[in-house]
């Protein structure tokens, strides 16, 4: 643990705790870890793989949690290297606020649960249960959470977001 330590930046401690499951892991954090270790990121993920295409509702997903957002996505997609598209869902906390983000490709989304706004560039657009929307992920987006309650997500996009992030 003291050389992964060294190597990553990160303390032992903070590695400690992430072993035992009492602290949550960044991406950035993350990447740190796997450039010690040699590895690819998505050499710890591996929800949908060993060949499955169907991934059953009591089955664990892989939850990731990017920086300090507190949105937490559950992928959805299986692992097929080759894929085009990363599908999950992603839990906006009560009061969730994030500044506008680009990335490449497409983004398609899904009102599952919850009252959200999503913001692109200088428009405001409240969306609820059963609304949608389909952007060009170049155009400058994000997602607030301005209510009590829990916001859910399904997301569609061409970006996959373990390797972009």
């Amino acid at each position: 643990m003291q050389e992964v330590s060294s190597r990553s930046g990160l303390s032992v401690s903070f590695l400690s705790q992430v072993e035992r499951g009492l602290s949550s892991l960044s991406i950035s954090s993350l990447r740190f870890i796997c450039a010690a270790l040699n590895v690819p990121v998505t050499y710890f993920f591996t929800a949908g793989g060993n060949g499955r295409v169907v991934h059953k509702a009591d089955q664990s997903r892989c939850q990731i949690r990017i920086e300090d957002s507190h949105v937490t996505y559950n992928q959805l997609s299986a692992d097929m290297p080759e894929r085009s598209l990363e599908a999950f869902i992603a839990d906006y906390p009560p009061h969730y606020e994030h500044p506008l983000v680009t990335h490449e490709g497409e983004e398609f989304g899904y009102v599952v649960e919850g009252r959200l706004i999503l913001v692109l560039g200088d428009q405001e657009h409240t969306l609820e249960p059963g609304d949608s929307y389909h952007i060009s992920s170049a155009e400058p987006h994000t997602i607030r959470n301005e209510t009590d309650r829990l916001g859910r997500i399904l997301y569609v996009q061409t970006e996959r977001i373990l390797e972009a992030r």
